[in-house]
């Protein structure tokens, strides 16, 4: 393992590599799957936050960066693949082009299109973190959470697939865990 991690690429490693999440790693793990879900459900109860004819409140901006911060590592970690930070900038790229099309057209700064395209995108975004944690924390995954969904296939099918450490902080804490003996159950 790489001592330099990038938040945006991914590097695989084979099943088996990395430390399974003791108790306070799948405590940590559940808990940050409920706070995804919570987000969630607020913008599927409430999805007028973002789908109106104004600019979204301040706080649904902080989820909208937190979702353009993690869509990376979410969308590359979780399908298995190594787009880097495309994710992001075809985030961004959509959004800037929804803003000017929306003055464009409209003469406004924010349409609901515009604010449907960003709602999809929050949506998907944290709803795929937020099931990958849950499940990850349910199955214990090694590494990364974003593994949860591939590590539920091996365990239903049998067929094995690859790790990916975690950029965040899990894997240090898993590894603290392990060297503890506090074991997964």
């Amino acid at each position: 393992m790489s001592k330099t991690r990038s938040f945006v690429e991914t590097r695989f490693n084979e099943p088996g590599t990395l430390a399974k999440p003791g108790p306070i790693g799948r405590l940590v793990r559940s808990l940050l799957g409920i706070w995804c879900l919570y987000v969630v459900w607020m913008i599927w109860v409430y999805p007028q936050a973002l789908v109106r004819s104004s600019l979204p409140h301040w706080s649904m901006w902080i989820s909208i960066v937190f979702a353009l911060w993690l869509i990376p590592p979410v969308f590359n970690i979780g399908w298995g693949v190594n787009t880097r930070g495309w994710p992001r900038y075809v985030a961004v790229a959509a959004i800037i082009l929804g803003i000017v099309a929306s003055k464009l057209i409209v003469g406004a700064w924010w349409t609901p299109p515009l604010g449907r395209l960003v709602w999809l995108f929050v949506l998907y975004t944290f709803g795929h973190l937020g099931i990958s944690f849950v499940v990850s924390s349910a199955i214990a995954t090694p590494g990364c959470e974003m593994r949860g969904l591939p590590h539920l296939w091996t365990l239903l099918t049998g067929r094995r697939t690859r790790e990916h450490y975690c950029p965040g902080f899990f894997d240090r804490l898993d590894a603290w865990e392990a060297r503890r003996g506090i074991q997964a159950s």
